[in-house]
């Protein structure tokens, strides 16, 4: 699919709401451009992932409303009642025609999508801005590589995914497996480390309680210097029992740290709400985490394989790279806008199209995929990323563009944006919390 065909039929996503516990987040997004900031680090990952996910999956509590075929559509998904997909023009319950090979919702099937190349090609996050050098590099690394074990793994590593998420209940995916694995490892060693501690403590304080009356006798019988043994003793009883409470400390405030990253406050939240409420039956629990470990094994043979070189690169660039294996030449990049200089700033626009490109190509039919920017541009120069914006913007009339970002600079170009009248939404996600019964409203 060429840009500009007048065939092209937007997949428009108009509004999402995502309702966990007592709590719902809310994001009215432009037909064009959305740049969507203030959020915290972990509400910005997770409304990436539902941006993602929405399309598909049967997580309950994330509603959506969008544009698909020209229809206006809004899916249901509300916790305990069946999920639908209501034609809003004509109130005609059109869920038939939405449903996947699983029989859940999934609208990337209804427009002869992948679901898992989906959702990794949308995602244009900072690890994909590659400039052409090290992309060549990496095309170049992998076609060294021997093509029948690379692609072969590939494969393997894609079904692992696969399997992963139908052994995924309420919505968890590939992407939340590291998550959940490591959450579990350092929840492991706070038990651990936590058993050890009471294990010393008792003997710690069987040393201490020692030394202690051993410096009280020995302080009547032979004065201080003959006290002086029996104190150090009780001192080493004390800072035995410290050392291991430290340990505790430490593997507490790891746990802490990746429970942060998904918006748990603690393990017992996040077992119960986000593992157990999803996962219904023991029987699921261990299929999952099964799958979670077949998922980590494959990844680790595809490192092997393929080094540093992502999966993703790899699946998105397999024709240059067999290409390459074989001798032939590579393709020739198109010219860089006008408001990017040469060098790395044209390189990375290259980027930026060729991503545009392959969500396009995504979809055989008329149905353009949206593209989620997350947070591509950080770390780069300044001055290039308002060209890459400005890029972004112009191939937005008939491809959807969101960006969620934490760089205060895209916000503020956004606003300039939209004072010079581009066509564009500035949007800070209201987060609504329901107190015994009562919403209110709070814009983080």
């Amino acid at each position: 699919m060429q840009p500009g065909r007048a065939d092209v039929a937007e997949v428009r996503l108009q509004r999402l709401v995502v309702g966990t516990g007592d709590r719902t987040l809310a994001a009215d997004l432009h037909p064009r451009l959305t740049v969507i900031g203030g959020l915290e680090p972990a509400s910005r990952e997770a409304l990436v992932g539902e941006l993602l996910d929405c399309l598909a999956g049967h997580r309950p509590g994330v509603h959506l409303e969008l544009e698909l075929g020209g229809r206006e559509l809004a899916v249901f998904r509300p916790a305990g009642g069946r999920h639908r997909v209501i034609d809003t023009g004509s109130v005609e319950d059109v869920t038939a025609a939405h449903v996947g090979a699983d029989g859940q919702i999934d609208l990337f099937a209804s427009v002869g999508v992948d679901r898992t190349l989906a959702r990794r090609t949308m995602r244009f996050g900072r690890e994909d801005l590659v400039v052409r050098s090290e992309s060549d590099a990496w095309v170049a690394r992998l076609a060294r590589a021997d093509q029948e074990d690379l692609w072969e793994t590939a494969m393997r590593c894609r079904a692992a995914e696969h399997l992963l998420e139908q052994a995924a209940a309420g919505g968890l995916t590939a992407d939340d497996a590291p998550v959940v694995q490591q959450i579990e490892e350092r929840h492991a060693a706070l038990v651990e480390a936590t058993d050890t501690y009471e294990r010393i403590r008792l003997i710690a304080l069987t040393i201490s309680t020692v030394g202690a009356l051993g410096a009280v006798g020995m302080l009547d019988l032979q004065g201080k210097l003959g006290a002086i043994p029996f104190v150090l003793v009780a001192l080493a009883g004390a800072v035995l029992a410290l050392r291991y409470r430290r340990a505790v400390d430490e593997a507490s405030r790891a746990e802490r740290e990746v429970l942060r990253r998904v918006g748990a406050d603690d393990y017992t939240t996040f077992h119960y709400e986000r593992v157990s409420a999803l996962l219904d039956t023991d029987r699921e629990r261990r299929r999952f985490m099964q799958a979670v470990g077949d998922h980590r094994r494959a990844m680790g043979a595809w490192e092997s394989v393929a080094g540093p070189v992502p999966l993703g690169f790899a699946l998105e660039h397999e024709r240059v790279i067999r290409r390459a294996a074989a001798g032939e030449p590579g393709t020739v990049e198109g010219p860089a806008p006008t408001w990017i200089e040469d060098g790395d700033g044209a390189e990375l626009a290259s980027v930026v199209r060729s991503r545009l490109d392959a969500v396009r190509a995504l979809t055989s039919g008329p149905d353009v995929l949206p593209l989620v920017v997350d947070d591509a541009f950080e770390g780069i120069h300044p001055d290039l990323t308002p060209g890459l914006l400005r890029l972004l913007a112009a191939r937005t009339t008939d491809q959807q563009v969101i960006v969620v970002t934490a760089d205060d600079a895209v916000v503020a170009w956004a606003r300039d944006h939209l004072a010079e009248g581009g066509d564009v939404a500035i949007v800070e996600p209201t987060i609504t919390v329901d107190v015994e019964g009562a919403g209110t409203g709070v814009t983080v």
